[in-house]
């Protein structure tokens, strides 16, 4: 059974490998994702249209450019709104040996979004950027999209994702940015079915840490379905 949400909250799952989690649980403190860590090559590139074969070289720069700044100031945090999923603990769990956080997120449209899977790739028409009116608006609308949506196969993930500011809303250790996790947030750490860590040591670490009311359970395979399910 899922832990009950607050009203206007949304129950999300963020993946992470054993070690990982205990460094989490011990400094109570969320490492940042930054965009040139992740691992699909065509996040926040839109696609180009009206440029000559010789021009694509430059537009490939100016591109690295963009993820470059991006790269420097905002911070990604990706959960997914599913813990029943296998091939999410496969993928992003070491095939059921690591954990997953179940945090209980309240909404903000501004700062939370359920990312869309389209083969409709956002594209920018370069000779649009000839004509200064409008321009802010277009490329505005053209940025939207690149935040919130990927190609359909990465659908089976159901990706939520937050931003925030690396220097004004993030705390910084050993070359990474992190956040502090905000009492009430992490509501369970469940271990994967194969994990090795201990329940009773997990519990000691938040307990150590602040983190008294969260609660610690392990997943298990469905005997009827193929799906995971907690104790």
């Amino acid at each position: 059974m899922e832990t009950p949400k607050q009203p206007n909250a949304i129950l999300l799952y963020r993946y992470l490998d054993a070690t990982a989690a205990l460094k989490t649980i011990e400094s109570r403190s969320f490492k940042v994702g930054r965009l040139r860590d992740f691992n699909d090559p065509f996040e926040w590139r839109p696609g180009i249209t009206g440029i000559i074969p010789e021009g694509e070289v430059v537009a490939s720069a100016c591109m690295e450019g963009f993820i470059d700044d991006v790269h420097k100031w905002l911070g990604i945090f990706c959960f997914s709104d599913t813990l029943t999923e296998p091939v999410l603990w496969s993928h992003y769990a070491d095939k059921h040996r690591d954990v997953a956080f179940e945090v209980n997120y309240l909404i903000d449209p501004e700062k939370l979004f359920k990312m869309r899977y389209t083969n409709e790739r956002p594209v920018v028409d370069a000779n649009r950027l000839r004509n200064p009116a409008g321009l802010d608006k277009y490329l505005l609308s053209r940025l939207n999209l690149l935040m919130t949506q990927k190609s359909p196969g990465w659908s089976y993930e159901r990706e939520y994702r937050a931003f925030v500011d690396l220097v004004k809303d993030c705390d910084i250790s050993g070359g990474h940015y992190f956040r502090r996790i905000p009492d009430d947030f992490l509501t369970r750490v469940i271990l994967g079915f194969r994990c090795s860590l201990e329940e009773k040591y997990v519990l000691k670490a938040l307990e150590k840490s602040g983190l008294t009311s969260t609660k610690v359970v392990r997943a298990k395979m469905c005997l009827e379905t193929y799906s995971i399910q907690t104790h």
